[in-house]
């Protein structure tokens, strides 16, 4: 049997969880895995949509509890809890407007140790960190792909569905971009013209 695959996630919660689930290796959720904003959630579907969970290692660090936002420290704090045991790849769905030497050191540590980290990264505007910062791996959400793996555009970016997999919305919630339904009819990919996207290694 080959091993898991170990992937470090950063999100929200993982579900109402009555218990850990077995390819839960390591949490870090004091207030509960409880997902009260959904996002962990769609990560975690779509991620199994593509690798089932049981072949993974997942290391999960609880960010977010009522409002999908958060400072440099706490990012950084969270990456240092990551890197204390370093996964292969650590999926980072967040971006901050402002470099911080803190949160660069702990990008930095997890590059040292062979961690492949994949962050968000706005389409348009100025970059984020640490999507931003040199060797991590940047990818825009884009309402005009199909599910499937990211896909590199013509013009270098990298860029990934904006829908995720047997996601649905809680009942009198807010629609949120991460939710599933597939795009907009008549919605353009991100990329003009004929050329085929690549997809990431």
């Amino acid at each position: 049997m080959p091993r898991p695959l170990s992937v470090g996630l950063i999100d929200s919660g993982l579900g109402p969880c009555a218990a850990p689930p077995s390819w839960l290796a390591r949490c870090h959720a004091p207030a509960g895995l409880e997902d009260r904003l959904g996002h962990g959630r769609a990560i975690l579907a779509t991620l199994g949509h593509h690798v089932p969970l049981p072949r993974l290692e997942v290391a999960f660090y609880k960010l977010f509890e009522a409002r999908l936002t958060c400072d440099a420290e706490r990012l950084a704090t969270a990456l240092e809890w990551q890197a204390a045991a370093p996964p292969a790849w650590l999926l980072c769905s967040l971006g901050l407007p402002r470099p911080d030497p803190r949160l660069r050191a702990a990008v930095e540590r997890l590059q040292a140790a062979g961690t492949r980290i994949v962050a968000a990264s706005p389409r348009f505007g100025a970059p984020v960190y640490p999507a931003a910062w040199p060797g991590v791996e940047a990818v825009s959400g884009a309402a005009g792909l199909e599910p499937g793996p990211p896909r590199q555009g013509p013009d270098g970016r990298w860029y990934a569905c904006v829908w995720a997999a047997e996601e649905t919305r809680p009942e009198g919630a807010a629609w949120q971009a991460w939710m599933p339904g597939p795009p907009a009819c008549g919605t353009p990919p991100p990329w003009a013209g004929p050329a085929s996207p690549r997809r990431m290694p």
